[in-house]
């Protein structure tokens, strides 16, 4: 049976990377030495709720924010939002210049139970189009529905929020050159992406003249987005990347 991504580009090589062991031996020796500082002082140093808290974990509110949580949108509501980036750099295996993106779409998530200072956003659906002459369309869509909600909009001080957006997706390119696909890929790894606001959910956005998004909240790509065969992970080998794929969200009336 012939391999259906045979006429998809192949897989993009990377130099190997000399620092990675030296890296795993500084943070295993890091680990070794802060349980050992912990034995010392009779396990304080692990024992405190700072360092057990993960991103979003529950925290004190600070004296006289009681009325802070009014800041968090209600749980049970379903919001609506405009989805795009402009200008994301797709890395293949291919010379430069590199393809260049521009995605429009959008994203719905359902507020969920979180804790003291924040909830917890569950992508009900996500998706976003670009076109490419070397690709035709290209979609990004959600696998299914994100039953782990782990997108987190948290408390970060009086009248601030901070949403960590972690989204996994499949991205299917109508075709690569002459060759018809579709060809489908998916993330290896969740994509990051980080956003400081002052209301959820973000105002609404405009056009500009050129048709990239204006106003709405921008959310940084804290970290290339890695793309490979259905089923894979952080090991496997990657087809492509997405790079600096900031992403701009406005509410939908």
């Amino acid at each position: 049976m012939p391999d259906p991504y045979e006429n998809f580009l192949p897989p993009i090589e990377f130099p190997p990377d000399p620092d990675n062991d030296r890296r795993g031996f500084l943070r295993k020796a890091g680990m070794a030495g802060a349980a050992v500082a912990a034995a010392a002082v009779g396990g304080p140093l692990l024992a405190t709720p700072a360092a057990f808290a993960a991103p979003g974990g529950e925290i004190q509110l600070p004296a006289g924010a009681k009325d802070a949580r009014s800041f968090l949108p209600e749980i049970g509501q379903t919001i609506n939002c405009s989805c795009n980036a402009f200008g994301a750099t797709l890395l293949v295996n291919l010379p430069p210049p590199l393809p260049t993106l521009n995605f429009i779409g959008s994203i719905v998530v359902k507020v969920v139970v979180g804790g003291a200072d924040y909830v917890r956003l569950q992508v009900l659906d996500h998706t976003v189009e670009a076109a490419h002459p070397l690709f035709g369309k290209v979609t990004i869509k959600l696998p299914d529905i994100d039953v782990n909600a782990a997108s987190i909009l948290k408390l970060s001080g009086l009248g601030q929020l901070v949403q960590t957006m972690l989204l996994s997706f499949n991205i299917t390119f109508e075709r690569c050159g002459d060759c018809e696909g579709p060809f489908n890929f998916a993330t290896l790894e969740p994509a990051k992406l980080v956003a400081n606001l002052l209301q959820f959910p973000p105002p609404a956005q405009g056009t500009n003249p050129d048709g990239s998004p204006s106003g709405g909240q921008l959310y940084q790509l804290q970290s290339p987005i890695k793309l490979g065969l259905p089923g894979g992970d952080s090991s496997s080998p990657q087809f492509a990347q997405l790079q600096g794929m900031n992403i701009n969200v406005g509410s939908l009336v």
